[in-house]
Parts: structure tokens; C-alpha cells; sequence
């Protein structure tokens, strides 16, 4: 983790506090201009599971930020340099990658998944550069070893391609065809929004007050119980983040200081809805909303001017 950190402030980028509330998806948010970076540090990366790996895309595809996983190893040895692995869909480098990639940006050309290893390549460009020469996907196909079809597979993108073959179609047509895989400007794919997923009668009243509030105010809701908050919600621009529960609870106030950290990073704001009649106007700076008034906050911009006023006290 150390290593991560350092690597991302030497390359200028801003950093969250370290997420240590568990289960956590992610360890560290970082930013740099529009680069925003949900990240997680495993030493084995085989320790990532796939509740945490669904749960990193949402948020990440919710923040529009890109998840990455830094890691050293998985079972069956050392993770290679250069070359992007993938774990339940989540892209996972080797800290001197992750090291080239920020503060070099040194871009890795090979991925490695089920299969085998693997090179993107421009398939228009590919059809371009076989055309150029006048030759039939057959010709082309006999000089790099392949069948026909796997060079229309190839133009049209439809297949994965190994290095060694993306080598010899490259030495063929006297051209380039690699294209790095450029990970921090990359959006994780859509990914259907988690709403409460528990059975009716195990969500908490004010979970179920809370969800029905954000609805109500016409706002897209994303719950999860693997982040420094609990609930974040949004119209447009950048997410609402909230916690949820007792103003006296011990958790709760754990997640507030690394809530208010997460929330400076991706340019958010951050409120706690507590059940309490009562509470102060705000805690560790973030607004403090209690459960009676929600229903007094009718549109979503209501909301914003409440959030203002607690957060300028």
C-alpha cells in the first residue's frame, strides 16, 4: 500500500484516506484532472472475491471512475510486468506496472485471461493494411499461419488475438496493429444498479425510508454494504454519498472521517441520515440529516440548499 501511494503522489495525483472499514471493495480513491481511480491492494489476488469485485464496478461505473486492482501474486505464482489480468472482470497489474502505467505512462499491451494471452489490435486498420496490399484474407492468413476465417474474426474484432500472431500480421503488412491498453481512461462497462437486494422483512425501517426518499426525489439510488458509505444516490454530476444509521453508533462515526475523505476526492457530497430525533447539524463537518425530516424535502434542489447551509456552519 505504501508503494501505491507514493507512486500516485509523486505522479501528482490527489488521494483519499485508506478505506480500512471491512469489508471494503476499494482502499484508496485518487484523482488527477478527469482521472478517477477506485483502487484495491492485494498481495494474492485470489483474495478477491466476486461480491467485492461486482460491488468495485458499481461503484466505480456510478462515480464514472476505473476500478484497478493492484496485486503481487495469485496461487500459481508472481504476476508478470506488463501485462493486465483479470479478475472477475476487473483489471488487475502488478505494482511495477501499476508504477510504468503512473508515472510513465507506460501503457501494458498484454492481458491475460481465460484462454490464454492476449493482445488488442485495430481491426479496421488490419483490413486497411491487407487491402492495401491487395491481398485476400486467405493469402494473409497463409502467411501468418491462421485460417481465413480468424482474419475476419481479427478485422472485425470478434476474436482474441496472441502476441506472437499480432507480431507476425504486424512483420507481414509493414505496419502497426497493438493497441496499449490504456487502463485509467477506461470506463468500466454498464452494470445494472443494486438496489436493496435483501428480503422485505431484513432491511432496517430507515434503509427503507431512505431508498424510498432518494426515489421519491427522482434520484438513481446504489446501495452497497462493501464502501465507506452506505447509500449514494444522484440526479446528475456527481454522486450524493451517505452512511446510514445510529448517530451513536461506533461504525457509523468510524466511516464519517473516511467518508468526508472520499467525498473531498471525487468531488461529492456527503451527509449522515441518522434515526435519532435529535442530532448536531453536523459531525466530523458532514451535514447531519435526521430521518423526520426527510419528509419535509420535496425536490432535490431542497436538498442541496440544506446540505449547504449545514456544511457553510
Amino acid at each position: 500500500m505504501q508503494d501505491v501511494v507514493a507512486n500516485l503522489e509523486d505522479a501528482g495525483f490527489t488521494l483519499s484516506s485508506e478505506c480500512d472499514v471491512r469489508p471494503s471493495c476499494f482502499d484508496l480513491v485518487a484523482r488527477r484532472g478527469d482521472q478517477l481511480i477506485l483502487i484495491k491492494v492485494l498481495a494474492n489476488i485470489d483474495a478477491l472475491t466476486s461480491e467485492d469485485a461486482i460491488a468495485l464496478q458499481l461503484v466505480a461505473h456510478f462515480f464514472n471512475a476505473t476500478p484497478l486492482v493492484v496485486g503481487t501474486k495469485t496461487r500459481r505464482g508472481e504476476l508478470d510486468s506488463g501485462v493486465v489480468y483479470k479478475r472477475y472482470g476487473v483489471s488487475t497489474i502488478a505494482p511495477p506496472s501499476f508504477e510504468s502505467l503512473i508515472s510513465e505512462e507506460r501503457l501494458p499491451r498484454e492481458f491475460i485471461q481465460r484462454g490464454g494471452r492476449f493482445v488488442a489490435i485495430d481491426g479496421s486498420k488490419l483490413r486497411e493494411a491487407r487491402l492495401d496490399q491487395q491481398m485476400t484474407t486467405e493469402q494473409l492468413a497463409d502467411r501468418v499461419h491462421v485460417s481465413a476465417r480468424a482474419i475476419l474474426a481479427y478485422e472485425k474484432d470478434e476474436m482474441d488475438i496472441s502476441a506472437d500472431i499480432a507480431g507476425r500480421l504486424e512483420k507481414v503488412l509493414e505496419t502497426d496493429l497493438m493497441i496499449p491498453i490504456d487502463l485509467l481512461r477506461g470506463r468500466p462497462e454498464q452494470t445494472p444498479l443494486r438496489k436493496l437486494d435483501k428480503p422485505k422483512h431484513e432491511i432496517p425501517d430507515l434503509e427503507k425510508r431512505v431508498n424510498e426518499f432518494f426515489e421519491r426525489l427522482g434520484m438513481t439510488v446504489l446501495w452497497t454494504d462493501r464502501a465507506p458509505f452506505h447509500v449514494a444516490a444522484k440526479e446528475e454530476g456527481p454522486p450524493l454519498m451517505s452512511g446510514v444509521g445510529s448517530i451513536t453508533s461506533w461504525t457509523l462515526k468510524k466511516r464519517m472521517e473516511i467518508l468526508k475523505s472520499v467525498s473531498k476526492v471525487t468531488e461529492s457530497n456527503a451527509i449522515i441520515i441518522v434515526e435519532e430525533g435529535k442530532a448536531e447539524d453536523s459531525v466530523s463537518d458532514i451535514p447531519v440529516i435526521r430521518q423526520l425530516e426527510l419528509d419535509g424535502i420535496e425536490k432535490p434542489r431542497e436538498l442541496k440548499k440544506l446540505i449547504d447551509e449545514r456544511s457553510s456552519q
